[in-house]
């Protein structure tokens, strides 16, 4: 979880959804590899860069992908880690100082 993104990748119907250029894409091949891409063009031979603005040319045939998944922003990925490591933190002071843990405010005041 610490080192998890705070995107993720939806499986899309490609038969329905629209494939856009210039957004992040998991490809899955016949093969079973992963790619990871930025998309330049969708067509017969879809081409992509791994990285946004350089990286080497994917070229992958149509027929060879059998996955296509959209990446996209994850709000409980984002905003659950500070909530877990607050809560792991309460919890800690509750089980050290425990039940009976007792703050004398007057005590400091003197």
């Amino acid at each position: 979880m610490v080192f998890s993104s705070c995107y993720s990748y939806k499986t899309m119907d490609t038969g329905t959804s629209v494939i856009s250029k210039g957004k992040k894409y998991k490809i899955i091949t016949a093969d079973n590899k992963n790619h990871k891409i930025w998309i330049l063009k969708y067509g017969d031979t879809l081409i992509g860069r791994k990285s946004k603005s350089s990286g080497t040319l994917t070229k992958l045939a149509q027929e060879e992908v059998m996955v296509i998944k959209e990446r996209k922003f994850s709000f409980l990925k984002t905003a659950g880690l500070p909530i877990i490591l607050a809560g792991t933190a309460l919890g800690i002071l509750a089980i050290t100082f425990g039940p009976d843990f007792d703050l004398d405010i007057d005590y400091m005041q003197n």
